[in-house]
């Protein structure tokens, strides 16, 4: 059983569009149940899966206060927990622990949409046991990368993902530069994700790469498999 949390400190990346990506990739690839966590109110993952963005007051919220709440099926054997406010308020570091080992009983694999909320965000990262982090290839995100591989366990880390490419010779630079950080921590980095209008088509079809036969979504179908592979 396995805790991954997909985390960058800087917003807009595309954090949980490629958690719902990972997550449908893990289900695929092992067969086994996989829950999804949100500590990002605005519950994009919803929306990427094809489904309302409607949330009830039972979502991770009550989970951590009772032990049980909303939960709600994506696809088969992939499950997602919604947020409902912006500010989780968490009076027990322990609460939160003993909720993780009951979702371990039920779940092989454990996947964090993690935004810095104030007092849960720094337990997600305890919790964890690999941590993955997207991120484009330029300066503000680069330094932000840095920044959280400084901020955390660099032996959790196993993967950095490129997203939004648009093959700039200034990416490429940046992409060069973080290759150079990340080689001496044996940290994965992906190929760059381009920016395309078949990922876009797939967003508003409410479907995930997994879910589609298009040659142009097979580059990216094998970024995310060398990401699966390492965090397996």
């Amino acid at each position: 059983m396995s805790v991954i949390l997909i985390k960058n400190n800087k917003g807009g990346v595309g954090k949980s569009w490629i958690t719902l990506q990972l997550a449908h990739g893990v289900q695929h690839v092992t067969n086994k149940k996989v829950l999804i966590i949100t500590s990002d109110n605005q519950n994009n993952i919803l929306e990427y899966a094809g489904m309302e963005k409607t949330v009830s007051n039972s979502g991770l919220e009550k989970w951590i206060k009772t032990g049980t709440g909303d939960l709600i099926r994506l696809r088969e054997n992939l499950f997602f927990i919604p947020l409902k406010t912006s500010h989780l308020n968490l009076q027990s570091k322990e609460r939160l622990k003993r909720l993780f080992e009951a979702f371990k009983e039920e779940y092989e694999y454990i996947l964090i949409d993690s935004t810095p909320v104030v007092g849960i965000d720094k337990y997600f990262v305890e919790l964890a046991d690999k941590v993955v982090v997207p991120g484009f290839a330029d300066k503000v995100t680069i330094n932000s990368i840095t920044s959280l591989l400084e901020g955390v366990e660099i032996r959790k880390v196993k993967s950095v993902i490129i997203n939004k490419w648009t093959k700039t010779a200034k990416e490429k630079e940046y992409y060069n530069g973080l290759k150079e950080v990340l080689e001496p921590f044996e940290i994965h980095l992906t190929a760059p994700i381009s920016q395309s209008a078949t990922i876009g088509k797939l967003i508003d079809d409410g479907k995930t790469i997994w879910e589609s036969n298009s040659k142009k979504i097979k580059t990216i179908q094998e970024s995310f498999v060398t990401v699966i592979e390492e965090i397996l």
